[in-house]
């Protein structure tokens, strides 16, 4: 099943195309609806964000860890604003001016996006398993229908699970 993950802040919703809520991190909205749950955790991934903890434990040896951990949100924290480098905005004149190109189409791919298209990972499991065509009496006459369906699949936090398209 396919929808579209929307970043809001911290916070994730999943919609389908008629813009329906199917899931989301707020735990307030939890609370009030039925709608299914979403791993913060996953959702970052999807967008590319960061986790400096799993960075830290990767790159960092023991001793340095909390003083680099630190050190990397203060930069995310001090560079928040600033979306673009001079040598982008020259990269955005030149493209303009020469290409004959859009603001538009020159910052979409450098910009954060805050929708993307992902799928719900679904597993296939039976759904229902029925004898058709025997003859009663013989055995072993008849051949064995096995139907299935697809349901979503969740995390060990009873999280669904995205993956981007």
């Amino acid at each position: 099943m396919k929808g579209k993950l929307i970043k809001d802040h911290d916070e994730y919703v999943l919609i389908n195309d008629k813009r329906f809520v199917i899931a989301t991190t707020d735990v307030s909205m939890l609370e009030v609806t039925d709608k299914m749950k979403l791993s913060k955790q996953n959702c970052d991934e999807i967008f590319g964000v960061v986790d400096v903890e799993k960075l830290a434990e990767e790159s960092i040896p023991d001793g340095f860890r909390t003083i680099w951990k630190n050190g990397f949100n203060k930069a995310i924290e001090l560079n928040k604003d600033k979306v673009f480098t001079l040598e982008d905005m020259g990269n955005l004149w030149d493209f303009c001016v020469y290409n004959k190109g859009t603001f538009e189409e020159f910052t979409q791919p450098i910009l954060q996006p805050t929708e993307i298209n992902v799928e719900i990972e679904m597993k296939k499991v039976v759904d229902e398993t029925k004898i058709i065509g025997s003859v009663k009496g013989v055995k072993g006459s008849g051949d064995k229908i096995t139907t299935y369906r697809y349901i979503p699949s969740f995390d060990t936090n009873k999280c669904l699970i995205l993956k981007r398209i």
